[in-house]
């Protein structure tokens, strides 16, 4: 038990736990690849954390698995599951190009309350030798002592999930009864001392523009409105899932898109990060679609040796920078931006569309 305390004891963060349980699982079945996933009440599966797969077969292999097959059997089991070939097994669905030939299979459920909520996944490629009872023993154990810091890291990240929802909902509550309607009364005021008197034409067009402006906060704030209650997924943020489900909210048929997360990316963004990346991607697609009409939209979520990056590209009217209005929702998305410790820019090019970038440093790239 005291080996496995101390593994975990310096963290609370979800996916570091997950990373080093999954590094812990390999080295004790001397496996040579290993993975651990999160399911929620439901049986989906909702993290997926590898170790033994480097970075760049990793950034090829694309999108991470999601639970169907084999895995999403593992969600169901409450016993350990162990296979001389895994691709013999009735439901499995095979690999993507470029992955490793994995065949020697070991999954061990993680059971907490009574079900299982997550699984820890040992592979060895084809050819090498099965594994033993002595590796199933030693998994189990693992999984065992490892329950409990699941349980509480996925309860905690859960909690912090439904905390934002709840803050987002009294956010947009507030900026509608009070800011929207405070400044709608400014742009009444403003609007009746222009028909009230004659004014020097500078000062009545300094009252017209003011006006406009007013009304051009009012939309901004009532699109930013929009996007707090538009409706969220029920289960953690993750982009790899998320990112299609607000295309199909905000994206209408007749634009093209394309989505490219790789895994690796993936790989060690906490439930935060995966909530202010996923906001500054609606926000964009938002303006692409609003201003900018395309016909074709990419999202992009990779990572390198140094920095993890989400690009939103569109090949719109893009913008004159000179003349741009920034809103309400590019500077909320350079305050994300800078709370994830990243950079945002913002290129647009008149005629040929606008890049949208945030680069975040790498949380472990020892």
């Amino acid at each position: 038990m005291g080996v496995t305390s101390d593994l975990l004891a310096a963290t609370d963060d979800l996916s570091e736990i997950l990373s080093r349980l999954a590094q812990r699982a390999r080295a004790v079945t001397n496996a040579e690849y290993a993975a651990i996933s999160t399911f929620d009440d439901d049986g989906v599966l909702e993290r997926f954390v590898y170790d033994g797969i480097d970075e760049r077969a990793a950034q090829r292999l694309g999108n991470p698995p999601a639970g169907r097959g084999l895995l999403g059997e593992l969600a169901r089991r409450d016993r350990p599951l162990r296979l001389d070939d895994l691709t013999a097994h009735p439901l499995s669905v095979g690999w993507p190009p470029g992955h490793p030939d994995m065949a020697v299979f070991l999954g061990v459920p993680i059971r907490a309350g009574g079900r299982t909520i997550g699984s820890l996944y040992m592979t060895r490629t084809r050819g090498q030798v099965p594994f033993t009872e002595a590796d199933e023993l030693a998994a189990v154990l693992l999984a065992l002592q490892a329950a409990v810091s699941v349980a509480t890291a996925v309860a905690r990240e859960r909690s912090g999930r439904l905390f934002l929802l709840e803050e987002r909902e009294r956010i947009a509550h507030d900026l509608h009864d009070g800011t929207i309607q405070s400044l709608y009364a400014l742009g009444l005021e403003t609007d009746a001392l222009l028909v009230a008197r004659e004014y020097p034409p500078e000062v009545a067009e300094v009252l017209r523009h003011s006006v406009k402006r007013i009304n051009e906060l009012i939309g901004d704030i009532r699109q930013y409105i929009t996007m707090l209650e538009a409706e969220a997924p029920a289960h953690n943020p993750d982009i790899a899932r998320d990112v299609p489900f607000v295309i199909r909210q905000l994206v209408p048929p007749g634009i093209d898109t394309v989505v490219n997360i790789t895994a690796a990316a993936l790989q060690e963004l906490s439930a935060r990060d995966a909530e202010d990346l996923l906001y500054i991607a609606r926000e964009a697609l938002s303006n692409a679609v609003r201003h900018a009409s395309p016909n074709k939209i990419a999202v992009d979520l990779r990572q390198d040796r140094d920095q993890t990056a989400l690009t939103v590209q569109d090949n719109g009217a893009g913008f004159d920078p000179a003349n741009v209005r920034h809103g309400l929702g590019t500077i909320t998305m350079r305050t994300r931006a800078e709370r994830l410790g990243g950079e945002l820019t913002v290129l647009g090019i008149p005629g040929m569309g606008t890049t949208v970038r945030v680069s975040i440093p790498r949380r472990n790239n020892d």
